[in-house]
């Protein structure tokens, strides 16, 4: 799983170090568990990832669309996974990804 779990926070993070640092935290507290699904450390990492120390394509965005639209983009989620992971409605998830994409999109390129 750890590979997973790597993998998922590198897409998600500024850089392999912050990436390093979500992955042993994420299967840290996985340790403690009796059981954790696969896709749901892939959600802990990229969440983790996109809020300590998100990559650049992601950091110009608020939260909640930030999360939003890393779950959709990384982990593969639809509207309604979303909503369920970050605990919100649809159309909330739905406007604030509308939101977060379209703030991204004004900021002027590095």
């Amino acid at each position: 799983m750890a590979p997973h779990v790597y993998g998922a926070a590198l897409a998600a993070a500024r850089d392999e170090i912050a990436a390093s640092g979500v992955t042993k935290r994420v299967l840290g507290r996985a340790a403690t568990e009796s059981v954790v699904a696969r896709d749901t450390l892939v959600e802990r990492a990229i969440l983790s990832a996109v809020r300590s120390s998100p990559a650049p394509c992601f950091e110009a965005m608020p939260r909640p669309g930030r999360e939003a639209v890393a779950l959709a983009r990384l982990a593969g989620y639809s509207a309604d996974q979303v909503a369920s992971s970050l605990e919100l409605g649809v159309d909330d998830v739905k406007a604030s990804m509308l939101q977060a994409l379209r703030g991204a999109a004004l900021q002027p390129s590095p």
